[in-house]
Parts: C-alpha cells; structure tokens; sequence
C-alpha cells in the first residue's frame, strides 16, 4: 500500500473525531492529520502531543488507547491542510451539519486548486455525522462554491460517502480529565458502516471498517433502533419526573416500554427491507446493551431537546411507527412515546415551549397533524390522541401487557386476512375464528353481503363495523329460544352497549362509520365499488396495502379490546 493510503485527515478534531475516526484508523497504522476551528485545542494537542481514548462498553469492559505521532492544523492554515490532503486518499469530514455550508467553502477551495494543479487522484470525503444522508446536504452547498472546471473535478474524483455513526463520545469523569485533559470516553462501539458504492477510489480494508451497498436501509436501521429507543427512554422518563436515561431503564415498567416499542420497529424493519431475524436479534441486543452503560449519564432533558424536529414524520418515532403501519403492525407503544413526547417540557429547549403555546389553543389532534405532518392516516393520529388522554389522566404505566399483545395480535390477523382475501366484514369475522379457534361457518356466509359498505354501494357502514357488530353479538345477544320467554332483553341491551362503544371508537377515529365516509378520512375521496373500474383505481389508491387494511386491522383491535373488558377473551 503506497504511503498516501495509509493517512488520513481528519477534519473536526471533536469527540467523535478524535474518539472514534482516530480510534479506528489509528489501530490500522494510519497517519492522523486534524483540522479544526478552535484555536486553543489545536494548540493543546500540539503541545501534548498525544492524548487518551477510554472506551468503555459497559463496567466490566474497558479499553485505554494512547494516541500520538499526529499533526493537527488550524483551519486557517489553508496551504499547510492542501499540501496534505495532497498525501491522503481519505478525509473524514467530522462536524455539525449546521458547519456544513461553511466549510463546505473551505473544501471547493480545496477541490478548485485540485482542479488546477491537475492532481489525478481520487479523494473520498467520508461524510462522519449522524444524521440521514448527510452527503447530499452537503454536496448541495459544495456545488453552490464550485466553478464547471471544480464541478467536473468532483465527480470524477471526490467521493462523497456517508457513514454510520453509532460511537457516543460521553464527558469524562474529573478523574480521567485530571489525568489528561485532553482523555475523550466513548461507549466503545467497534464498527464504522460506510457506503460503498460512494467511493471513488480503493476503499480501505481493516478491522472496524463495515462496507454496506444499501446505505438507506442501514440508516434507516440505525435511526429507527439506536435513536427510537433513545427518545422512548426520554419522552417516558420525562413522564415518571426522571433526569437520566439510566433510570427510565432500570425502571422495570418502562423499560418494558421501551423494549416493546424497539421490537414494534425492529419487525418493521425486517418486514420492509428483509432483515432476518437472528441479524435483528443480534442487532438489538447490541442497542440495548449500548444504552444500559451507565457511564453514559445522558440527561433525559439533552435527548428529548427538539422534540419538534424529534417529531417529524420520517424521524426516529414517526418514522416507524407508520412502517408498522404499512406493514401490518400496530405501532401501540411507539404512539405512546409520541403522545409523551407532546408533553416533553424544558425550560431550556425552545421547541418543547412552542409546542405547548400551540396545544393551548389546539386539540392535541391538530398538534399531531401540524408537528408530525400526518393527514390521511387517521389510525396512528387516534392512536396517539388515546395515549395522550391517558397521561392526562395519570394511566401513565400500562400494567396489562397481556391484554396489549391481545389486542396487537388481533391487529396484525386482521390486517393480513383483508390484504390476502378482501371482504372487510368477513375478514373482520376471520380474524376472531383464527384468533380463538373457534369457528360458525353459517356466520361468516352470512356477511358475504356486507362488505364495501354494503354490497360495494359504499352508502352503509363499514365490513369493519358491522363485521365486528356481528361477532360481538355471537359471544352476547338477543337469543331466538329466549324470544317467547321474555324478550331476552338483558343480552339484547348488552349486545347495544357493546355496538355502541365501538361505534363510538369509529366516530372518534374516522368521524363516521359509513364507508364512503371513511373512504374521505383515509383516500381523500370516495369509492362505488360496484364497477370493475371503480375496484381497480381503488387498488391503485393503496386499498389493500395499507387502506383498508389498516381500517379492520383497527376495528379487531378494538373488538378484542371490547370482548377482553366484557370477560369474553
């Protein structure tokens, strides 16, 4: 390997510079070159010369490194950083995305005297922050600096490859400061994930180093795992008066929380990108073991800042939860740490003021619509709402898990009968034959009838609703026998009581139990499902792949919810 391979720039001289790019390429013999923008470090590391890195992936694990031999610039030092950048085939871009458009500046300048000189060699810029496709922000402020001629030098020669980063560097105790102030603490997690079709030269080889050729999905991963659970563990905790992750999770109950909300995401995720799941297992195992260190100390105020951002409909909660949705899993415990994270209140974080000056004057489903930008799916914006009231009303622990997992069961039967076999009221009905075994064939025919509100006319109510109606009345209701004898009416008013709660439930949820009226909430518009035509542009619109599908995945969750409380289930 020539000498250029074997250095490496490392431009952010900051925790996960020093603590995690440093680490990894310092064990493979690299030479590290560090640029920065504060002036006092600089000099502190060239004067020291050397500094220390404590990973420590739990109490009994610990790694001590003494790293030297390097060189760090300032980044005023602009010849000194080319003439090196001149011997590197690698630099590792470590710095806020917010510091993206300024030095991005700095590197066009960099790329444009490359240009010139006529240098023929590639440069991958390994793009190491934690965010989502960090390359593509950046890019956009490059090519605001660059000329044709730099234009035409980046893509042939720059690459641009975005990176997993999963390390955490933590404050180091007094101790290890005292020691050397200069000691960065991580929690020791080994390996850098990299895009490799990103790179335009030789991509490195050594231990640490994971070469991935689908970076979306390993993103996405990383997001909806490693950040989910860390907002769970927050928003929860927030609930319970706590100030450190720690204590969320040696709290048995939310830790149990937290745990069940992971695994709803995990199981999302295998279903939309194909992850086995021993590779989940394995993976998660590894989160959870990350985020019970307890020399982590993560302030539940430091990760629940911005819920604002935190709320957004492709990040670390939404996200999932509506990948649970597509997927036919109901995202129970996800909502519940959305609803939480509505409540998130910090003196010091701005974000969490604005959202509760807005539910002053707002339902907290107005709130849910404007901060995590959802409109047609009505079902995971109930589903919130109903946590939402719960922590209002102090039901702050869910102390039924068995009963959740009824519920989320029957979700799941539900939801897969109406993608395979179509026909919401007889799917409705299926669903409780799978789920208790027990099955009344003269019943299912029965609603043959009933589906797309009624016969496809789309003006009655929904398969979902009366489906349900009629599997409720087949566990209580007006007896034929008792007719003569005296109206059995006791079971018959029972059977009204139960049709009315969940009526209710549909009326909160979708606003009305007639078809094309649901139709409107979900589709934006309505459905006649009487012609071949109609049926077909109503497949299209996504009616049994997460529509409908989700409408009488809902339904039998409430059914068991209804059937559970009445002593049925």
């Amino acid at each position: 390997m020539s000498n250029q391979l074997k250095n490496i720039l490392i431009w952010g001289a900051g925790k996960i510079g020093r603590g995690f790019i440093a680490d990894l390429f310092n064990k493979a013999r690299y030479n590290l070159i560090f640029v920065d923008s504060n002036q006092e470090l600089i000099h502190r590391l060239n004067t020291q010369k050397q500094y220390t890195i404590v990973n420590l992936p739990s109490l009994e694990e610990k790694e001590e490194v003494i790293i030297k031999g390097f060189q760090a610039f300032h980044i005023d030092e602009k010849d000194q950083i080319f003439q090196k950048l001149k011997e590197c085939s690698i630099l590792s871009l470590v710095v806020f995305p917010s510091a993206f458009e300024q030095v991005a500046k700095d590197i066009a300048a960099i790329i444009e005297r490359r240009s010139r000189e006529k240098i023929d060699r590639s440069l991958d810029i390994l793009m190491s922050t934690n965010i989502c496709q960090p390359s593509e922000q950046f890019k956009h402020y490059l090519f605001k600096e660059l000329s044709d001629a730099g234009k035409y030098y980046f893509n042939r020669y720059i690459g641009l490859v975005d990176t997993l980063i999963i390390r955490m560097g933590i404050e180091p105790t007094p101790e290890m400061k005292e020691k050397d102030p200069l000691t960065i603490l991580t929690n020791g997690y080994p390996e850098l994930t990299l895009d490799r079709p990103a790179f335009k030269g030789k991509p490195p080889q050594f231990k640490g180093l994971l070469y991935t050729t689908n970076m979306a999905h390993e993103e996405k991963r990383k997001m909806y795992t490693y950040n989910t659970i860390h907002a769970v563990y927050a928003y929860l905790g927030k609930q319970k008066g706590y100030q450190y992750i720690i204590e969320s999770i040696q709290d048995q109950a939310t830790q149990q929380m937290a745990v069940e909300a992971l695994n709803e995401s995990s199981r999302a995720l295998q279903k939309e990108f194909g992850y086995s799941n021993e590779e989940m297992k394995e993976w998660n195992n590894r989160v959870l073991k990350n985020m019970a260190n307890p020399m982590l100390k993560d302030k539940i105020n430091r990760v629940g800042a911005d819920p604002i951002r935190k709320l957004k409909k492709e990040d670390r909660l939404i996200g999932p939860a509506l990948m649970c949705i597509r997927n036919g899993i109901m995202p129970y415990f996800l909502a519940k740490a959305v609803a939480a994270a509505f409540l998130f209140v910090s003196e010091e974080d701005q974000a969490s003021s604005t959202i509760q000056e807005y539910l002053k004057n707002h339902s907290i489903k107005e709130a849910i619509r404007e901060f995590c930008q959802l409109d047609r799916e009505v079902e995971l914006i109930q589903l919130i709402s109903e946590h939402y009231q719960k922590f209002l009303n102090k039901i702050t622990l869910e102390k039924d898990f068995y009963k959740i997992k009824k519920l989320k069961e029957c979700y799941e039967i539900g939801f897969e009968y109406e993608k395979n076999y179509r026909g919401c009221a007889q799917c409705l009905i299926a669903t409780f034959f799978k789920f208790t075994g027990k099955t009344n064939n003269t019943l299912f025919q029965s609603a043959s009838g009933l589906s797309g509100g009624m016969a496809l006319c789309g003006d009655s109510a929904c398969g979902g609703y009366s489906g349900g109606i009629m599997i409720m009345g087949s566990y209580v209701g007006r007896r034929l026998e008792k007719l003569d004898l005296d109206g059995d009416k006791e079971a018959q008013y029972k059977a009204y009581e139960m049709a009315q709660k969940l009526h209710d439930k549909f009326i909160e949820t979708y606003g009305s139990v007639i078809c094309a009226d649901i139709h409107k909430q979900i589709f934006g518009k309505s459905f006649c499902l009487r012609s071949k035509e109609v049926r077909k542009e109503f497949e299209e619109a996504g009616a049994h792949l997460d529509k409908c599908t989700t409408v009488v995945a809902m339904a039998a969750s409430w059914v068991a919810d209804i059937l559970n409380d009445e002593g049925y289930l």
